[in-house]
């Protein structure tokens, strides 16, 4: 009896395994230096506060409203960066005074970048979750790499800014590959498009 009950208990160990590891991915993500971005959807809880409860939705400008102190601004934040700077503001609105603030995302926006040009397989890229950003080398790859016409010393990458104007970069990808040329990676953000121009014979 005592040997069933073991195997039985060691079978629901394998079952539970890839749940335990999934959950432990997504609390990896939350806690290891992971950027808040644009429509991630939060959850946020003061300790002895059941109201403060909530979830919500971080806007376009990286925003999100909060009960009794109104809009905050998370973008770019840490989780931890996140809880400490909404402690601070109930702090400074004398709202309460040592308040125990989580935060947690539960539901992370896909980041994504365009390749197009003469790449393999031009179109979208979606960035790991845990990932805020990638190199554009490694865009480049996940886009399948330059083709045979490709001109990879002139690509171009289009970034709009916060004040929605837009900023185009002339990057010698081509150089950074070979070693050839600069040695310091171009990092490539969310929604920002890359253009592999074709070399002209």
């Amino acid at each position: 009896m005592t040997r069933l009950v073991s195997l039985f208990l060691g079978a629901l160990l394998l079952c539970l395994l890839p749940i335990l590891k999934a959950a432990e991915s997504n609390d990896s993500a939350n806690t290891s230096g992971y950027k808040l971005f644009p429509r991630d959807l939060i959850a946020m809880s003061i300790l002895g506060e059941p109201d403060m409860t909530i979830e919500r939705r971080i806007d376009g400008d990286g925003r999100v409203s909060l009960p009794l102190i109104g809009s905050v601004s998370l973008r770019g934040l840490s989780t931890t960066e996140a809880e400490n700077k909404i402690r601070q503001v109930y702090i400074e609105r004398q709202i309460y005074i040592r308040p125990q603030v989580s935060l947690s995302v539960k539901e992370y926006y896909p980041r994504e970048v365009f390749v197009l040009g003469q790449v393999r397989t031009p179109g979208k890229i979606t960035l790991p979750i845990e990932a805020s950003s990638i190199s554009i080398v490694e865009a480049i790859s996940k886009a399948g790499g330059f083709t045979r016409i490709s001109k990879g010393e002139s690509v171009q990458v289009t970034r709009k800014l916060s004040n929605g104007a837009e900023q185009s970069t002339t990057v010698d990808v081509a150089g950074m590959i070979d070693g050839k040329g600069t040695k310091t990676g171009f990092i490539i953000q969310p929604d920002d498009v890359i253009f592999v121009p074709e070399r002209l014979f």
